[in-house]
């Protein structure tokens, strides 16, 4: 007969003992409650759910605290969307501005500004040939509109100058 070095508590049994455990269904049941493997399975089960239990009680003693926090992330992704709606409005808005006041529309209505001070100057002058000279307040006042038209002309041509030589002519050249 093979001998089991599983079960070495089977090996002490003589035969009359074994015939009643394989007999005997109460008696078989004690025995093997018994067995030193059992017991120790068993108080594995018992320590692993003890330990289950535990865990279970310190996370469910955690949840308020968890809801809390999970309430107060909600209330933080809230406020940073609407911040960040917020701070997309605004960028557009810059670039809006940026590309309304850069450097080549600025200088596109300057020139156009300088073109039509000259052109309202040029316009008086002609008027002023065309007409006649009816009286010296006609003069006076020709003199008076054509000055400032002029002045307004070359402070205007000024501006586009200084504005070329700091920023150059809107095509990369200084």
């Amino acid at each position: 007969m093979a001998q089991n070095r599983d079960f070495p508590e089977v090996q002490t049994l003589g035969s009359d003992e074994l015939k009643t455990l394989i007999d005997d269904d109460v008696a078989f049941e004690q025995f093997f409650n018994n067995l030193a493997i059992i017991k120790n399975r068993k108080a594995l089960n018992e320590d692993v759910q003890r330990g289950n239990e535990d865990m279970a009680t310190a996370n469910l003693s955690m949840k308020a605290e968890i809801e809390a926090l999970k309430e107060e992330i909600t209330d933080l992704s809230n406020v940073a969307r609407v911040q960040k709606a917020e701070l997309d409005t605004k960028l557009a808005r810059k670039q809006e501005l940026m590309e309304r006041h850069s450097p080549q529309v600025l200088l596109g209505r300057l020139t156009t500004a300088v073109a039509q001070a000259e052109e309202h100057s040029d316009a008086t002058a002609e008027a002023f040939h065309q007409g006649s000279m009816k009286d010296e307040a006609a003069l006076k006042q020709f003199i008076q509109l054509y000055t400032d038209q002029r002045k307004q002309y070359h402070m205007r041509k000024l501006k586009l100058d200084g504005f070329v030589d700091m920023f150059g002519d809107g095509q990369g050249r200084p």
